[in-house]
């Protein structure tokens, strides 16, 4: 028996709840990982990565494989230690398909010997620095590090290639001049294809930073493959043979 005020629900007055999609991953562009638990020496590496124009993104040991699969940023700088846990993560990132192109920047804080730097380039390291005792030659060390695997300087409102140019701020796409319509994802898609021109593009990648879901989220491969094979289309034989699909890994634009 139901009292006066109490009210009765039918399944079909009862609202569906909706999935909660995973939230976007942030920051993606000119990042660098930033491997280093002493707050005092991040405080001194910031302003240094951040005044050459990249982002520094601070991950534990922990972390750094799956942030560096989902940002594909374009150097990661890992403090060795005292320990082999800085060696360890540069094998790892190495090792794995997704990070094993990014560049590996191995930096110790006290002296190091050649046994040290052995072990560091035997991890798989790109480059192996000690830490200067003036932060001055600090920061002319570091810059020459970044300006090494710094990507193309394009302009932010341009990215040309040959015939095909991208105007970032209205976001346009033109072929030989004649202006090509696309999508905003195929735009996407597209500049991030030439910001890593040459290199190899993953899947996994494409989808946290274009379509904005973080790792967690179950990659879809079908739907950046959709989009892709959509862009090679409108942008016709000439650039859209370029994006080259790599089987199992993703994407390369062929310069």
């Amino acid at each position: 028996m139901l009292c006066n005020n109490q009210k009765v629900f039918f399944p079909s007055m009862i609202p569906e709840a909706k999935p909660i999609s995973p939230a976007p991953l942030q920051g993606a562009g000119r990042l660098v990982l930033l491997v280093e638990q002493d707050p005092s020496f991040v405080k001194i590496l910031r302003p240094i990565i951040e005044e050459n124009g990249f982002k520094p993104i601070v991950v534990a040991g922990e972390d750094v494989v799956s942030q560096a699969k989902a940002r594909q940023p374009y150097l990661i700088l890992v403090n060795v230690g005292l320990d082999s846990e800085g060696l360890k993560t540069c094998s790892d990132l190495k090792a794995s398909p997704y990070t094993g192109t990014v560049p590996v920047a191995l930096f110790s804080r006290g002296l190091a010997d050649e046994l040290a730097e052995e072990q560091g380039f035997a991890a798989g390291a790109d480059d192996y620095f000690v830490q200067p005792a003036s932060e001055e030659l600090l920061r002319h060390r570091l810059r020459a590090i970044l300006r090494r695997y710094s990507p193309p300087s394009d302009t932010p409102e341009d990215l040309q290639i040959e015939g095909l140019t991208l105007d970032v701020r209205a976001r346009k796409v033109f072929v030989h001049g004649k202006p090509v319509a696309v999508t905003r994802k195929e735009f996407d898609l597209l500049a991030t294809f030439l910001r890593k021109r040459g290199q190899v593009v993953y899947t996994t990648h494409l989808y946290h930073t274009v379509w904005g879901y973080g790792e967690s989220a179950p990659v879809d491969s079908h739907t950046v493959k959709v989009h892709v094979s959509s862009l090679r289309s409108k942008l016709g034989p000439e650039f859209g043979r370029r994006i080259v699909n790599l089987p199992g890994l993703g994407y390369r634009f062929e310069t």
